[in-house]
């Protein structure tokens, strides 16, 4: 039956419902487009949920070790400096003196230290001027000043074991430390620097050795040859870090050509002054007897891992 055969009253309704099927099912497709979408989505997000989840356990599997630590690495060098003086006194002696100094890790991130080395900068002190019948040198640089002499400035080795020096000089415990032992020919060589050291990580309490320090032989063994780590030695960011070398001897005295002072001190138009106790004209060779000190460097050689700092640091 078509709609021209009944009323136009039904009709009207009839159409009326037709068109508000098609609406009802035009929303009804609608909502299940919208929830296939809805459900497509959820999905992605549970296989991504899913996705992240494996990633963090596997990050966190994998930093148990220092190499998958994130960031950038850059190269590091962590130098710790102990300044030994010079005696003022031959009777002085640093023979069993710690003598500590601390560094800390910087807040940009972890260091890892792959190597320890270590050096030592000779420098050569007055010990006074002489007094006497007044021939001696009354302007000579009070004692523990420092003088500039041939020995100034060069690195020496820090154990007695490696020495290609020349040179014939006193040193402690191979003869009387005394100015007229400086001046007698002897076998031992200036600016030796033999100690036990350790090494701590304050923050977390922990030492590097054992009960027993170490020789300083171990850290240069053969030609300059470095103490290569058994594995990375690591340092969080912000942990103090202490190195202390107990001295196991006096550095010494040594007999040498003044030259001047760091401010250009000289003697009339003698410059090195003349040895007051030499009357022939070799006496303006300027030899004069002087302590023996200098800086001790420490040297963890390694790399930062540069990471940007969290809110709650």
């Amino acid at each position: 039956m078509a709609f021209n055969d009944l009323s136009p009253e039904t009709s009207a309704y009839l159409r009326r419902l037709a068109n508000d099927n098609e609406r009802l099912q035009a929303q009804q497709q609608a909502l299940i487009d919208r929830y296939k979408a809805l459900r497509t989505e959820h999905e992605g997000d549970r296989m991504e949920l899913q996705r992240l989840t494996q990633a963090v356990k596997k990050a966190a599997a994998r930093l148990r070790y220092v190499e998958d630590i994130p960031g950038k690495r850059v190269p590091y060098v962590m130098n710790f400096q102990i300044n030994i003086p010079g005696p003022t006194d031959p009777t002085i002696s640093i023979r069993g003196t710690r003598l500590p100094d601390t560094q800390q890790v910087s807040m940009d991130g972890p260091f890892v230290c792959t190597t320890w080395l270590g050096a030592f900068l000779l420098k050569t002190y007055s010990l006074g001027p002489y007094s006497g019948d007044g021939t001696g040198r009354p302007s000579d640089a009070i004692a523990g000043a420092e003088v500039i002499t041939p020995l100034t400035g060069r690195f020496r080795p820090i154990a007695s074991t490696a020495d290609p020096f020349a040179g014939a000089y006193i040193g402690y415990g191979l003869g009387p430390q005394t100015i007229a032992g400086a001046q007698a020919v002897q076998t031992f060589r200036p600016g030796l620097v033999d100690f036990l050291f350790e090494v701590h990580d304050v923050g977390s309490d922990r030492a590097r050795q054992n009960q027993i320090a170490s020789p300083s032989r171990y850290l240069f063994s053969e030609f300059d040859r470095p103490l290569y780590l058994p594995v990375a030695d690591f340092f969080e960011r912000g942990s103090t870090v202490t190195f202390a070398a107990t001295m196991l001897h006096d550095i010494g005295l040594a007999e040498v050509n003044w030259a001047t002072t760091p401010q250009g001190f000289s003697e009339g138009s003698l410059s090195p002054a003349p040895d007051p106790t030499v009357t022939t004209p070799t006496a303006e060779i300027g030899r004069v007897v002087v302590g023996l000190g200098g800086t001790l460097y420490f040297t963890m050689l390694g790399y930062k891992i540069l990471q940007a700092q969290s809110p709650a640091v």
